[in-house]
């Protein structure tokens, strides 16, 4: 009998999954997933050059009845990226107020002598 949602090979964020694991999802690191994805990306890609012009063109090149899994795998991987964009903002974010404080500080001490 078939599985109900067949996940093989399926990125995580669209696969079913329990409560609780999208929070993980989304506050977790995504770096080693981007450059699996990437790699692959790349392995797909064959470059040639046009007769006349001479400039380079790439081709992708991807199976066809895995089409659908491949741009979920790509959806899955921006998803991705904006997720560790947007936690690496908001670390530079902290830390830039870390500074303002600290500096803030550094000048009532220096005002203080």
């Amino acid at each position: 009998m078939p599985r109900k949602f067949d996940t093989e090979g399926t990125p995580f964020l669209f696969a079913p999954h329990s409560e609780g694991e999208l929070d993980e999802y989304f506050s977790g690191s995504h770096e080693q997933s981007i450059q699996a994805v990437a790699k692959d990306i790349i392995s797909c890609l064959s470059e040639s050059r046009d007769r006349l012009s001479g400039e380079v063109w790439y081709d992708f090149n991807y199976n066809q009845r895995r089409y659908k899994l491949t741009l979920m795998k790509f959806a899955d991987t921006i998803i991705r990226a904006d997720v560790t964009i947007k936690n690496i903002k908001s670390r530079l974010m902290k830390s830039e107020m870390e500074n303002i404080k600290l500096k803030q500080r550094i000048e009532e001490l220096e005002g203080k002598k």
